[in-house]
């Protein structure tokens, strides 16, 4: 069932390089809407099923390299599948307008589509690098060829390069450690590498490839401008689901196989997830142009997550709570939180910016009484960020802080910080964008279409349900075999 659900849309994509391009946009949709389909039963079935292993396939794939082929939906990656399967369908909707070179976009994207969904099921080194590296290649020519930015050559080629770089670095480490183990197999190296001496050397290396990919300061300077020079659709799965693969890693990678490590160096990592979160909101604070905004606000988000994982490498003896679990929880539900708001956002700026041709804050104004229902949308999914209560951001948020203020008072009082600075550069967007006098180029602005409001709606519908009623959500995280 998870090989059908990752393996549909490169199917479609395969199909869509065979067939007439008239009909490439209908074959991506309904690859992903079966690898979405297939995703929502598989969640279902496993949130009711007392049967850990119930979605879980594993064949023998190399034998002289011990290399198995193997899969499983748990609470590490659930919601995570979920929101990438969500989006997949999403942004082919999105994108269905799209008339340049059909037959490539749209095979791109289900490329990407099958690269993420392995990501996230893959639990053998050796075929989850292969999907790691299948998720960032058509990011890359979709950034190169079909970006609206003049700047987007150059954005593509500096995400490649860290991009690439960081997976070097990560192969070199695993393949380091498979000599030392003798085994790909992530579920294997658990039991293995706490048993073994590992070099620092390995464990840094697998870092550097996650530390790319969140990103984290410094290497997080491809970020903004490939954000920026992104198409809209491309943009939403950049900060949407794959800024996550990273987060994801720690999750899957680090805190399982790593843990002494991790313990190690719990301070350094404490401390540059610090530095992110308050560079991020630094960096947000003087843009004007909305998307650069926005990724830097993905930035200074996406680090609190790894301020949850960096807190499960503290120790946790003698508290009333259980911090780590708080922890984990957290960054899990941020990761699907920050997801839906940080994709229906740029999903809005595009808009924005395909009907006035401009993404410059301080060029609107008063667009609350020109468009309404754009105005409320926005301001939902903007407080979402902001984690205003009875939206998923509060909750997801406020159960980072609660387990890593357990074990780092002092790192994490000064993070909150961060959301200060977020709130202010978040407000005065919402100010400069929405109120005031309406200029009077965009008093005829027109307001969201009926088909913009079903694409909004999954979204809006899941912001509410994890903030308001988060533990049908938290309840995924927990069932991890």
């Amino acid at each position: 069932m998870i090989t059908t659900m990752t393996l549909a849309p490169l199917v479609a994509a395969i199909l869509i390089l065979a067939m007439p391009a008239q009909r490439a946009r209908a074959l991506a949709l309904i690859g992903a809407l079966v690898s979405f389909a297939l995703t929502a039963w598989m969640l279902i079935e496993f949130k009711s099923s007392t049967n850990d292993f119930l979605f879980r396939e594993s064949y023998e794939w190399i034998r002289d390299l011990k290399v198995h082929y193997l899969v499983r939906l748990d609470g590490t990656n659930a919601l995570v599948l979920f929101l990438a399967a969500l989006l997949a369908p999403i942004v082919v909707w999105i994108s269905w307008g799209h008339s340049d070179r059909p037959k490539t976009y749209f095979a791109l994207l289900s490329l990407q589509f099958t690269g993420l969904f392995g990501t996230f099921t893959a639990l053998n080194f050796f075929h989850w690098f292969i999907y790691w590296e299948l998720a960032l290649v058509p990011a890359f020519f979709l950034i190169k060829l079909f970006g609206k930015s003049e700047d987007r050559h150059k954005a593509a080629i500096n995400f490649f390069l860290f991009t690439v770089l960081g997976s070097v670095a990560m192969l070199l480490g695993f393949l380091f450690l498979y000599q030392e183990t003798g085994s790909f197999s992530f579920i294997d190296l658990q039991d293995k590498v706490e048993s073994s001496e590992v070099s620092s050397l390995i464990f840094v290396a697998i870092l550097a490839g996650l530390w790319v990919k969140v990103p984290l300061a410094p290497l997080h300077i491809w970020q903004a401008p490939a954000y920026a020079a992104a198409p809209t659709p491309v943009v939403i799965l950049l900060t949407g689901v794959m800024s996550k693969m990273g987060v994801y890693g720690f999750l899957r990678l680090i805190v399982p196989i790593f843990p002494n490590q991790l313990e190690q160096h719990a301070d350094m990592l404490l401390g540059f997830a610090l530095l992110t979160i308050l560079w991020g909101a630094f960096l947000a604070l003087r843009q004007t142009d909305l998307k650069k905004l926005l990724a830097f606000s993905s930035l200074n988000h996406v680090a609190y997550c790894v301020l949850g994982i960096a807190a499960l490498g503290v120790a946790a003896e003698g508290l009333k709570v259980d911090a780590h679990e708080l922890a984990k929880q957290g960054v899990i539900l941020q990761m699907f939180a920050h997801g839906l708001s940080a994709a229906g956002l740029f999903y809005l700026v595009g808009l924005l910016e395909q009907r006035t041709g401009t993404r410059d804050r301080d060029t609107f104004g008063g667009l609350c009484s020109v468009t309404p229902r754009f105005a409320a949308v926005f301001y939902i999914l903007t407080f979402c960020s902001l984690g205003l209560p009875f939206l998923a951001g509060f909750a997801a948020e406020f159960l980072i802080f609660s387990g890593s203020f357990a074990v780092a008072p002092k790192v994490t009082a000064v993070a909150t910080m961060g959301l200060l600075a977020t709130a202010v550069f978040l407000l005065t967007m919402l100010q400069r964008v929405f109120t005031g006098p309406v200029k009077e180029k965009h008093q005829s602005m027109s307001d969201l279409t009926r088909n913009e409001i079903l694409i909004l709606i999954p979204i809006l519908i899941l912001v509410f349900w994890a903030g308001i009623y988060p533990k049908t959500w938290l309840a995924f995280s927990q069932l991890i075999p």
